[in-house]
């Protein structure tokens, strides 16, 4: 009997084993040790991060398998470099867009919880616009001032250090009360409901009233948090989101808990306040909980570049989370240690040719030609930014590699005295070598036989170096570019200019027909790598996998977008080569005819919209311009102003000194005109005489503001002969019960009483 017992107790704790074995094993990740991951916070403790902290108390955050620690904010602490270092997983700012020190800093966006920034100036009754603001005293911290909305608001309306007062951000608003400061920074969740507790008068000036609209409250990572734990990161996401909707639906539960269990710095009324606030800012119907807004991030970029306040040169790359995910996920198969070192690198610098066409040139800060067209294709595989570095000439080019200020040349040939700075790929581009010279030379088979003579090839060319090995007496002269060479040929300084073929075929067809020709076939080709930094070496393999996998439909396709050649051949050729020649020919006229037209209808498509004198939009454009506006109106219930302006007896001016100055006139208006409107504006000339500017995003003041400053600039410049000259303005608005006609019959009379009110003014209709 005791052995029996013995037996089935045995057998029933195995089995009570097992099964818990089994239980061990099959049990929900949510059970399991959870990840342990923080999240920097930008701020105290407070309802602004509702979302994250009922995430973590109501097990949001455990049911996805983390553990996660909240970080509340301390002085000295800098969240973008916390993240960035990996001090912490996971980081909120105030902007979808992080610059410092005039770069792009690389992080990836998440979420924004904010839609509009709730930061604002908070300033005296007596200051009731921007343009106050000037000889003031403003408290705010230097990147408010600096890389905010409040500082493209500051740099619109021409206020800075040397007309008025900056002070740093003391989070006291006894400054403000005690008239320290005439304005400071602040959040409308925040301050505002302390000054009105206090009673304290005081007006705000909100930047998105005036067209500067940003987010706030943007959950944000690293490029190797989002890469290296995509689902994990996925998942903290999804929770966050379904924290704050929590926390919208239960806010007295929410208050209750921060004010318990994280902070009493705020009372449960502040908190209460802040809530209603936090709604308004999060925009629910017309955003997702969390949803990212791509668009709004670049337009921010894009006004701090227009205020020069971000260089023009500066890409975001991809940003987004999804983006950088897909793009990672699709990209060429790197190693894991070549995607850590994309991670750590996080932007690769590269140096091109500027004068170099049909491969490569930098027109107008971009870079075009086939090599770029071939780098599109290398950027969707790499997880992380190619970034161009301007140059002057490719001598400057190749003084900042070897200065390591880039890490690539798009185009380059391998040569011993660059294999001492530079790695080289297999190469992707070949092209024989010919020499152009003017028309009345014969053509020459042995490049030997014309040595002495002076021969250009652009400086820092791997031709030049190779050409010195084989032809030890080479009269081989240094130009600064394969235009300054061609230039040079033709007026007679030089005997001939060396190059590639595809080049000085491109640059004779363009500026050098019927004068220069290509006269001679070297006899030997030109290679042509991506070139890396020799110090880095797996960025050589990197590039060495795009090179290799480069598609070669794709490649080809490139190249007969760009080239069309067309040479003088000689005698000297056999009938095979005429016609080549022949049919080169044709397919260049044919391919001339094409790009030509193709250039004539985007002239036309320009000109359709412009007024041909002022340069500024025609009656036309602006037609189209009240139209999407109006819907805009009629849609969202946007604030949309119009400002008509009419040039004070321009008869007399016309009458007095002709129509030539007249013309001048206008032009130097319109100049002044553009150079003071927002990025946002649209600025026409209506007819003869008159202007018009539609306002987006603008109340009547504001566009009463700017039509004073408008009648002010012109009143203040000097025209040529003219002397003074005055404008009027009328401004009025949009409305969703008024047509487009009766708005500009509304801004028409408005300027109508300006001009019998005494002219140089504004009138603002009132309904």
């Amino acid at each position: 009997m005791n052995i029996v017992t013995s037996i089935a107790r045995k057998s029933l704790a195995c089995t009570l084993c097992l099964c818990g074995l089994i239980l061990l094993i099959s049990r929900p990740a949510a059970l399991q040790a959870a990840e342990k991951v923080s999240l920097q916070l930008e701020w105290k403790y407070q309802f602004e991060y509702a979302g994250f902290i009922m995430a973590k108390e109501k097990g949001f955050y455990a049911d996805a398998g983390l553990d996660v620690d909240l970080i509340e904010y301390k002085t000295g602490i800098d969240t973008v470099d916390s993240v960035l270092s990996r001090k912490c997983n996971y980081g909120l700012h105030n902007s979808s867009v992080v610059i410092n020190h005039g770069h792009l800093e690389p992080i990836i966006l998440l979420a924004t919880y904010f839609q509009q920034s709730p930061l604002v100036f908070v300033t005296s009754k007596a200051i009731k616009s921007p343009s106050d603001l000037i000889g003031k005293t403003i408290m705010g911290t230097p990147d408010e001032l600096k890389y905010s909305s409040l500082a493209l608001l500051l740099d619109h309306f021409y206020i800075n250090k040397k007309n008025t007062h900056f002070v740093n951000q003391t989070f006291n608003i006894d400054d403000f009360i005690k008239h320290k400061v005439d304005a400071m920074s602040a959040f409308r969740t925040n301050q505002l409901y302390l000054l009105d507790q206090l009673k304290q008068p005081y007006n705000v000036i909100d930047p998105a009233d005036y067209g500067f609209v940003m987010s706030a409250v943007n959950l944000f990572t690293s490029y190797a948090e989002a890469i290296n734990h995509p689902e994990r990161t996925r998942r903290f996401i999804n929770a966050s989101n379904r924290g704050w909707a929590y926390a919208l639906a239960h806010p007295q539960e929410t208050i209750a808990t921060i004010y318990q269990k994280y902070s009493k710095r705020k009372s449960m009324k502040a908190l209460s306040y802040e809530a209603d606030v936090t709604r308004k800012m999060m925009l629910l119907d017309f955003f997702e909980i969390g949803a990212t807004n791509k668009e709004l991030a670049l337009r921010a970029i894009k006004q701090f570049k227009h205020s020069g306040l971000l260089p023009a040169e500066e890409q975001p790359g991809t940003f987004l989370f999804d983006e950088v995910i897909h793009d990672f996920d699709h990209s060429a198969t790197f190693t894991d240690k070549q995607k850590l070192y994309l991670q750590d690198k996080k932007l690769i610098r590269m140096c091109v040719d500027p004068d170099w066409m049909p491969f490569e040139s930098i027109k107008s800060g971009q870079h075009i030609g086939i090599v770029a067209d071939i780098f599109k294709l290398f950027r969707a595989e790499l997880p992380i930014p190619v970034q161009l570095v301007p140059t002057g000439s490719w001598q400057d080019s190749i003084t900042s590699a070897k200065e390591r200020k880039c890490d690539i040349f798009s185009l380059a040939s391998s040569t011993p005295e660059r294999r001492k700075y530079m790695d080289f790929t297999t190469p992707y581009i070949k092209a024989p070598i010919v020499m152009a010279t003017t028309m009345d030379k014969f053509f020459i088979d042995d490049i030997a036989t014309v040595a002495d003579r002076k021969l250009g090839v652009v400086k820092g060319y791997a031709i030049a170096e190779s050409l010195r090995d084989k032809y030890k007496n080479i009269n081989i002269v240094d130009v600064d570019s394969i235009t300054d060479g061609l230039k040079r040929v033709e007026s007679g300084e030089l005997f001939g200019y060396i190059d590639n073929l595809m080049s000085i075929a491109a640059y004779i067809q363009k500026d050098f027909t019927g004068v220069l020709k290509v006269s001679s076939r070297l006899d030997q080709d030109v290679n042509l790598s991506v070139a890396t930094r020799n110090d880095e070496p797996i960025l050589r393999d990197i590039f060495e996998k795009l090179v290799v996998n480069l598609d070669s439909d794709k490649k080809q396709a490139i190249f007969n977008k760009w080239v069309s050649v067309k040479q003088e051949v000689m005698e000297d050729y056999t009938f095979l080569w005429k016609l080549f020649a022949g049919i080169a020919l044709l397919s260049f006229g044919f391919i001339y005819h094409f790009s030509r037209l193709n250039r004539l209808n985007n002239r036309l498509r320009v000109i359709s919209n412009t007024d041909k004198l002022s340069g500024l939009y025609n009656r036309v454009k602006m037609d189209s311009v009240l139209t999407a506006q109006k819907a805009s109106v009629d849609r969202y219930q946007n604030n949309v102003s119009l400002i008509m302006i009419d040039i004070d007896f321009f008869k007399e001016v016309n009458d007095t000194f002709g129509h030539a100055v007249g013309d001048t006139v206008l032009i130097t208006l319109s100049d002044i005109m553009k150079n003071n409107v927002r990025a946002t504006d649209y600025l026409g000339r209506w007819g003869g005489e008159e202007f018009l500017i539609v306002c987006p995003n603008t109340g009547l003041t504001d566009a009463g503001i700017l039509a004073e400053k408008l009648v002010r600039k012109v009143s203040q410049q000097a025209f040529d002969q003219v002397g003074t000259v005055t404008i009027s303005a009328g401004v009025a608005s949009f409305s969703k019960e008024s047509t487009i006609e009766d708005s500009l019959l509304q801004v028409d009379k408005a300027l109508y009483q300006s001009k019998q009110s005494g002219r140089n003014r504004v009138t603002i209709f009132q309904r």
